[in-house]
């Protein structure tokens, strides 16, 4: 049964679409190794954009930060070739938790899933200037 596991792979083909303080939304198309035994896009997939789309907000807002709590919902299944728009849009700007809002939705405009993510705030944001 072991043998049947895969790699679940995210990020490896994404574009930044939008940075504005607060709202982040970022593309990418689902690939094979994205995909569940069903042919669907995996939930874990589908969580994991939500959750990094969560973190690229907050540091939008000049925080990093990490996950305290989240919830999702998934409405309808991604299919092989799917162009997935990840948007994420900051609900409470706390100085020490923030509430982030990510909603993914496909090609036609309809909704995939739907999470709501608590983050806890463990600093400013580092700019890197090399």
């Amino acid at each position: 049964m072991l043998d049947k596991l895969h790699e679940i792979r995210v990020f490896e083909n994404y574009d930044l679409l939008m940075e504005e303080e607060g709202h982040v939304v970022v593309s990418t198309e689902i690939v094979e190794k994205s995909l569940n035994y069903y042919g669907n896009a995996h939930g874990g997939y589908l969580f994991t954009l939500c959750d990094q789309v969560a973190g690229l907000t907050c540091l939008s807002l000049g925080s990093e930060a990490v996950t305290m709590q989240s919830n999702i919902h998934y409405m309808r299944g991604g299919r092989l070739g799917d162009s997935l728009k990840i948007d994420g849009t900051c609900l409470h700007n706390g100085r020490k938790t923030k509430v982030i809002e990510v909603i993914i939705s496909n090609q036609a405009g309809e909704a995939v899933a739907q999470a709501s993510f608590t983050m806890f705030v463990t600093g400013k944001r580092v700019v890197d200037e090399k």
